[in-house]
């Protein structure tokens, strides 16, 4: 017999063997206590442990600290979700979307309201001039107010944003379609006299709000001057509110108004929100969804300050306050609550360009541009070389700038802020606006050409890709 074939007979004597002493235990176990089974079952247990605690602590020592131990790790998991969540939800409340309340403005919405009030129960008209700077609740109160319930059974509202408006004399259109007005008009007479006859006639009170009614101004502000006389017309059934950001614009821009008492409008004026006004309407916000501790205390305090000692201006309130909580979102920190250190980080990444931005009419002319008069006067020059139209107005560029800035991934400013910055501008000389009044009707006039342009702005690059997209031409 060969050495391979007694190698495998032994083999399976031994497995055999092996197998009946397994059945021999199996039939005594039957009969040994509990006890004893429960003894041999925990002296293998035992063993096997030992085993893979041998090998856990080979696999540990490899992984590092860290993960020894697991169940901490999905807790950690579960606080970082929880974590998201609140961030998230803090983000999504400080957009400038239209709250439940508005604190700091109670006394303006009793006011406004009440003057509609009287006008339903008197079936009477009545003119209102809103005036204030950018972001003070002016468009936010009168929201607000025409989701009053009485306001809004009583009131067929028409809401106008007159900055979208091409011409002055295109609101007249506007009116009328958003009258609902079947017409078949050719010519803004045709669109005036049409609205008036219908104001006129028996129908529930109107309430027409012209929001930026400024940019209504023409040369003999005729279309001012009639829209302001509409609720002057005899059985005339229309509340109008106008809103802009100078106090002044009725005695400057419509002085016949004076004339008579019944032409002059009430006027309403918001001021800047003050320190304790943002901490509150920031803490009512974030209140509103349930994470009203992750911007509190000093943090809350330094951005609130900030912000009521340069404008008062409650949509960068907003704007810097969700800033703030992403840029900690961003880190991945324990905790909810935003440290002074991110607030001050943000603050000083902002209002660093601002100041710049602010103190540009005094600089000298080899100072460098800051970005945003970059972008405009890049968009002036694109706008020269590739616009079909000879007359380029500020209302046209701002059109412009705004796809532009899309393109950059850069945040635009709104029409107020753009026409203060093409005045910047316009001091270094890069550009000339026509008229005294600068509103979105000016003409811009371009006086540096494309090499004096790149010589000053000493960005080649952002010029290069600025001209080379036509795309944000209209």
């Amino acid at each position: 017999m060969s050495k391979l074939q007694t190698t495998i007979q032994f083999a399976h004597k031994k497995a055999n063997a092996r197998i009946s002493l397994k059945l021999e235990e199996k039939e005594n176990n039957k009969s040994e206590s509990p006890k004893k089974v429960n003894k041999k079952c925990n002296n293998d247990e035992v063993a096997m442990r030992e085993i893979n605690g041998q090998r856990n602590l080979k696999r540990l020592s490899l992984e590092g600290d860290s993960d020894c131990c697991s169940p901490p790790k999905q807790e950690c998991s579960s606080k970082q979700t929880s974590d998201e969540i609140v961030h998230s939800s803090a983000i999504k409340a400080l957009h400038s979307t239209l709250p439940s309340k508005l604190p700091g403005r109670e006394d303006k919405i009793d006011e406004i309201s009440s003057i509609f009030y009287e006008c339903l129960e008197m079936k009477k008209s009545a003119t209102v001039y809103i005036s204030g700077p950018p972001g003070t609740g002016k468009t936010a109160c009168l929201n607000y107010i025409m989701q009053l319930p009485k306001i809004s059974k009583g009131f067929k509202t028409v809401y106008v944003n007159c900055t979208g408006i091409k011409s002055s004399g295109a609101v007249y259109r506007k009116v009328a379609d958003e009258l609902m007005l079947n017409l078949k008009c050719r010519t803004e007479k045709d669109f005036q006299k049409a609205i008036q006859n219908y104001i006129q006639s028996d129908h529930r009170m109107i309430l027409l709000i012209l929001d930026e009614i400024d940019q209504l101004e023409s040369k003999r502000q005729s279309i001012l001057y009639s829209i302001f006389e509409w609720p002057l017309l005899p059985n005339s059934h229309v509340v109008l509110v106008g809103i802009a950001n100078a106090l002044d614009l009725t005695d400057r821009v419509l002085p016949r108004l004076k004339a008579k008492i019944q032409f002059q409008p009430t006027i309403i004026a918001f001021a800047p929100y003050s320190k304790q006004q943002i901490i509150d309407i920031l803490s009512e916000r974030l209140k509103e969804v349930g994470v009203e501790k992750i911007l509190t205390g000093g943090a809350l305090q330094l951005l609130a300050s900030k912000l009521a000692a340069i404008s008062g201006d409650i949509r960068k309130a907003l704007d810097l306050a969700r800033r703030v909580v992403e840029l900690a979102q961003s880190k991945e920190q324990n905790g909810k609550t935003v440290s002074l250190q991110e607030v001050l980080t943000v603050v000083n990444d902002v209002y660093s360009t601002s100041v710049s931005l602010c103190s540009a009419s005094n600089s000298t002319s080899g100072e460098p541009f800051p970005l945003q008069q970059k972008l405009l006067v890049c968009t002036a020059l694109l706008a020269r070389k590739h616009s079909k139209s000879r007359d380029l107005t500020l209302g046209k560029l701002h059109d412009i700038y705004r796809k532009v800035c899309g393109k950059c991934n850069l945040s635009a400013l709104d029409l107020s802020e753009f026409l203060s910055l093409a005045e910047l501008v316009e001091s270094r000389g890069v550009i000339r606006i026509q008229g005294k009044i600068k509103n979105r009707l000016s003409k811009v006039i371009m006086q540096w050409d494309e090499t004096e342009v790149a010589t000053a702005l000493k960005d080649k690059e952002l010029l290069a890709s600025i001209l080379t997209d036509t795309s944000c031409i209209p």
